[in-house]
């Protein structure tokens, strides 16, 4: 399997999620994207076979399909930027192994190791790629697979949350990306943070909380069970007011903080004067109250993504969907990718 960037376009970009799996399903005409499908199954806290939540998702669409996934294993990818010189491409990977290992806390028998070229530069007369290397766990990307693969789903290609994020905002801001971008993914038990700029990635960090952080404050707070819990957490959002306010409040703070600390690491080391955009993805910025709450911490406008407002979708759900579109982000940025 090759992490990263495959040789043949995905049928479907598919989510898989602690507590939901989203999938996209796009095609492409002359004038651009267009979105043929799009579905979501959704969860308990109670663990399912992740077979069988994938046959429930795409049902008899399961038969022959195609898809990229994005990778979740138990230990987050390390991401770094490198320059090195143009080269052919199978020197190039063989370049990019060895500089990866210099900096990986795996064995080199342990990892898999891909990259991206993001950018070409001319420096000193010499031309260079600035190049995006991932490396993964090996039995961390086969375990996922493996579990994949017993719904009958072919998986052609395995991404990176990062990049599949950014191929969704570079829809919704079609293809004009503000010069710092900072693009924000919160799930159920993950946060991605990360940072572009003129449309190369420079920053991706992986924070271990989510909406399932908020879900068990309230629990607390509140006497409820989880799901009671959730339920209250989505009708209600932030509370107006009383003991839960604070306790959500808290955890909320939380997860500023921690996109602030990153915001701030990105200033130091690259000499950047600030983030001019953020971009808000997946299922906690739709909480109510929520959105206004976070605004209020950064100088820079904050937008919510509804990437699906920007490729036209001929099916009576549509109206539905595109008030929960930021929960779909990665699936459709997997969709979107090319290769």
């Amino acid at each position: 399997m090759f992490f990263g960037i495959g040789n043949s376009k995905p049928f479907w970009g598919i989510d898989i999620g602690s507590r939901s799996i989203k999938g996209v399903r796009l095609g492409r005409t002359r004038r651009g994207v267009q979105i043929l499908d799009a579905a979501m199954f959704e969860f308990s806290d109670d663990k399912i076979p992740l077979s069988e939540g994938i046959a429930a998702l795409l049902g008899k669409s399961l038969d022959k399909a195609r898809a990229a996934v994005h990778f979740s294993g138990r230990m987050s990818p390390e991401v770094r930027t490198l320059m090195l010189p143009v080269m052919p491409k199978n020197e190039l990977l063989e370049a990019v192994r060895w500089e990866a290992r210099k900096w990986s806390s795996l064995p080199p028998e342990e990892m898999v190791v891909d990259y991206l070229i993001m950018a070409e530069h001319l420096e000193d007369a010499v031309k260079q790629y600035e190049i995006v290397v991932v490396v993964v766990e090996r039995a961390a990307l086969e375990e996922q697979l493996q579990a994949i693969s017993a719904s009958g789903l072919k998986v052609t290609a395995v991404d990176l949350a990062a990049t599949a994020l950014l191929n969704t905002a570079r829809l919704y801001y079609e293809d004009h990306l503000p010069e710092n971008l900072l693009y924000v993914d919160i799930g159920a038990q993950k946060m991605e943070i990360n940072i572009v700029k003129s449309g190369v990635i420079r920053f991706t960090r992986q924070v271990a909380m989510g909406g399932d952080t908020i879900t068990h404050a309230l629990s607390r707070a509140a006497t409820l069970s989880l799901p009671e819990a959730e339920g209250k957490k989505r009708k209600e959002g932030i509370p107006l007011d009383g003991p839960t306010r604070i306790a959500v409040l808290e955890q909320v703070d939380r997860f500023i903080v921690e996109i602030q600390r990153s915001v701030d690491y990105y200033r130091a080391q690259s000499r950047e004067r600030g983030i001019d955009k953020i971009l808000l993805m997946g299922g906690m910025p739709l909480l109510p109250g929520f959105l206004e709450y976070f605004k209020a911490f950064f100088d820079a406008p904050v937008e919510l993504d509804n990437a699906f407002s920007k490729a036209p979708w001929k099916d009576p759900r549509k109206s539905i969907l595109l008030d929960i579109a930021p929960r779909f982000s990665m699936a459709l940025g997997l969709a979107l990718r090319k290769g």
